[in-house]
């Protein structure tokens, strides 16, 4: 899937967005349409009539000038994102000569080149980088914590409860549902990166605002009682009161993983947003072993200090990696489960390896504090005791001579119907028909 789309996603699930692609029509265009009606909301992508004519005649700045004063004036949504994807006919148009306001809406570019953008990590970093960019200066009397990264809609609500019993407070989250949840930054005091992908966002941030950041997440038991002992240096607070609340969290977390041990299990996780870095120091602490954490971002600033807690704890962590990367990881240990990628998941399901797909089992479920750790490591053990089912399936499989998945694709197919019906396992029930 193209990179691009993570950061189409993001402003499509903005109410008051009405986000433009400048793409191709019968290729970019469709392929991100498709795509966001599936996994976002019945919202369109809005894009100037691109058609060979237009491209002929070299008009398609002046139908996009159009589009957008038409958008503005007509429906006044609070902001109009405009995205360039990575066709050669975009560039070179003169994007920086579109108003920067029209009424009250903001016209904001954001540049989504997949050639030089090759995650959805990276393209979401970028919108933010783009929507924080636009904002007023600073107001002089700021308060409470600016949330940045993607958790589940609970956690926000209980890091607001935390932090109002030591003294501040959740200013706002981004990237968030509305123009003015970005626009809320400017009365923040501090600053929360608690991804660590948002790199050119923060850096960005620091130039912009001035604001100072804190680390890390209050994710496990270390990173919990670090994270908020971190706000509390940072805000100046009560140093007793920090420090007793700190305490009581990670006592809390503590008690969760007592009730989901994980000693004596090997996984292998590999993910593409830097949510995984969090998930493994989860897994680390409630006593398994992680030796190879595989994640598509880059190397940066935001994940050194998370890379050296996991190094210290025996995990490799490869930047940047690719299919092979983590077929060549997986085969290297006799691992219990892996949560991963959709075809690395594919290929340790026909090795009888439990497994289960990154995002849909994370992005569903809390991560912070005692209750994220008792709904992670719950998900992970229940995972791991369907071992049966999994080694049930691969041993069906290789009875009837199924080809296995390569890196290079698919044997040739064969039909199953008739090995499917003759197996117990994959019978149909009594009086249905296959």
């Amino acid at each position: 899937m193209c990179p691009a789309f993570g950061a189409v996603r993001n402003l499509l699930r903005m109410e008051d967005a009405m986000p433009i692609v400048i793409s191709s029509g019968d290729g970019c265009l469709y392929g991100h349409t498709f795509v966001a009606h599936f996994y976002v909301a019945n919202r369109p992508i809005f894009s100037p009539g691109v058609s060979s004519e237009i491209w002929a005649r070299g008009s398609v700045f002046d139908e996009l000038k159009l589009m957008v004063h038409e958008m503005a004036e007509k429906h006044r949504p609070s902001i109009i994102p405009i995205c360039s994807l990575c066709v050669s006919d975009t560039v070179g148009l003169p994007f920086d000569l579109l108003p920067k306001q029209i009424g009250n809406t903001e016209v904001i570019y954001v540049p989504l080149p997949a050639y030089s953008v090759h995650t959805h990590a990276r393209a979401k970093d970028i919108v933010v980088d783009s929507l924080v960019w636009r904002l007023p200066p600073q107001r002089k009397t700021r308060a409470g914590v600016n949330l940045i990264g993607e958790f589940f809609p609970s956690d926000p609500i209980k890091i607001d409860e935390v932090l109002r019993r030591i003294g501040t407070h959740v200013n706002t989250t981004v990237p968030g549902p509305r123009w003015s949840d970005y626009v809320a930054m400017v009365d923040g005091a501090l600053n929360a990166p608690l991804h660590p992908f948002y790199s050119e966002s923060v850096k960005r941030m620091k130039m912009k605002q001035g604001l100072p950041f804190v680390d890390g997440a209050p994710v496990g038991i270390d990173g919990t009682y670090a994270w908020i002992k971190r706000v509390g240096e940072a805000l100046k607070l009560n140093a007793a009161t920090v420090e007793a609340v700190a305490g009581e969290e990670r006592d809390k977390v503590v008690a969760a993983m007592a009730d989901f041990p994980l000693h004596g299990l090997k996984f292998m996780v590999a993910g593409y947003e830097g949510h995984e870095f969090l998930l493994v120091r989860l897994l680390i602490e409630a006593g398994a072993e992680v030796p190879y954490l595989s994640t598509a971002v880059s190397a940066n600033p935001l994940a050194r200090e998370e890379e050296a807690w996991l190094r210290e704890h025996g995990c490799t962590v490869l930047y940047g990696a690719n299919f092979d990367d983590e077929i060549g990881a997986l085969e290297d240990h006799p691992y219990d489960c892996v949560i991963g990628t959709t075809p690395l998941c594919a290929h340790a399901k026909e090795l009888g390896i439990p497994s289960i797909y990154y995002t849909n089992a994370m992005a569903t479920r809390s991560l912070t504090f005692a209750q994220g750790a008792s709904e992670i490591l719950s998900l992970m053990l229940s995972t791991y005791r369907s071992k049966a089912r999994y080694a049930k399936i691969a041993s069906f499989f290789s009875e009837t001579g199924v080809p296995k998945r390569t890196h290079t694709g698919w044997a040739p197919k064969i039909d199953l119907t008739e090995h499917l019906l003759a197996n117990q396992a994959f019978a149909p029930a009594q009086g249905v028909k296959p």
